[in-house]
Formats: structure tokens, sequence, C-alpha cells
């Protein structure tokens, strides 16, 4: 199995270079694969979310056997944020995983920063009004959407590398 990865800020690029050096995979963008890995081929495909819907996940579908999907986002991990993107994309067979990534204001242009500004100015108007109430993690969050951040992490890997390891065996 390799990783295919599209990604718009760098920061599923990140999870998928860490996923591939830690679990000994080669790894390639969506670009790279298109000329070097063939058609049928075993991946796991990692990409952005837009609207709920993993970027480039239709066509990794129709080129390979995609056999684990993760998307990559700005929301904190929940199962409703699970659940809505196992219900967005339809991978037959195949798991859905999620990661929180981040936001990078200064790496995307304005119509797309004008539309996540759009899409999360609630969820800022909410985490604002909790003002000295916020927990750490909600105030990382508010902070994140505000200026842009980062909450790749190693450790978020966890559920996805103990899947891998469960299809080697």
């Amino acid at each position: 199995m390799v990783i295919i990865y599209r990604s718009n800020t760098g920061f599923t690029q990140e999870y998928a270079e860490m996923l591939g050096k830690a679990e000994k995979l080669k790894v390639y963008s969506a670009r790279e694969a298109a000329d070097s890995v063939p058609a049928g081929e075993p991946v796991f495909f990692m990409g952005p979310l837009m609207a709920g819907h993993i970027t480039g996940i239709d066509k990794a579908v129709k080129r390979y056997a995609v056999k684990g999907v993760c998307g990559v986002g700005m929301s904190p991990p929940s199962q409703q944020t699970l659940d809505a993107l196992a219900k967005a994309n339809y991978v037959p067979g195949a798991p859905i995983f999620y990661l929180q990534g981040g936001w990078a204001p200064d790496r995307v242009g304005w119509f797309k920063r004008r539309m996540v500004n759009m899409v999360t100015k609630s969820t800022r108007e909410a985490l604002r009004g909790k003002g000295h109430r916020r927990t750490h993690a909600e105030e990382a969050q508010y902070q994140m959407l505000l200026k842009g951040g980062s909450f790749v992490s190693f450790d978020n890997l966890r559920s996805i590398r103990v899947w891998l390891k469960s299809q080697t065996e």
C-alpha cells in the first residue's frame, strides 16, 4: 500500500509524510501519483476538506483500490464530524478517518479566506461570546480561526497507524 494525498495549505501533506515515515510507506502527492502509481494499486488516500467533501477522493476511488481514507480539516475531531464525512464521501468498503489540521490564511487567496471566514463566523462568535470561560481547547480553536495555526501532531495518527498495522497482518 502507498499513501496518496492532496493538500492545499500543507497540513495534509505534513500528516501524510509523518505517516509514511512511521509506517515505512511510500508517499505521493496526487499529481506525482498520476505518473508513478499504477491504476488499481491499493492506497490510503488523504485530502483536505472543502464543504465536508474530501478533495480528490472521487478521482482516487475511480483510479486506485482505496483501502482507507482520511479527511483533514479545521474542526476538532468528533463523532459528529466523522459521521458527516462518512455520509458525504462514499468510499466502498473503506474506513474513513478524520484529523484536525489547521488554518493558514497566508497560504490561500482572498476568495478562499473570505469563504472560510463566512463558514466559521458562527463558531468564532460563539467562542468569542464565552470570553474568559473558554476552555484551553476552545481558546486554541478560537485563536486558530482568528490568526491561523496548526493542530498537526504525530499523536493524532494513532488510530490510522493501528488500522494500517491490521492491514499488513
